[in-house]
């Protein structure tokens, strides 16, 4: 039995990971920092908002950086 799963950010069902024949390999969901610190994100919302936002930190951290101000 599979313990239901819901995004900490869209709040849908975090769907299983399946194999070729339909079995179930994980389900575990994705970190969903640094836009919350708690739970657990789908897919879509790892893709779409968090490693946007993941990108964006290390940008301006870069940004920073080259700027001389650390």
């Amino acid at each position: 039995m599979t313990t239901k799963l819901v995004c900490c950010i869209c709040h849908n069902d975090i769907e299983p990971d399946r194999d070729k024949n339909g079995e179930i390999y994980y389900h575990g969901g994705n970190n969903p920092s640094p836009i919350s610190e708690e739970g657990w994100c789908c897919y879509s919302c790892n893709a779409t908002i968090v490693t946007p936002a993941r990108i964006a930190e290390m940008q301006l951290s870069m940004a920073w950086k080259k700027g001389g101000q650390s």
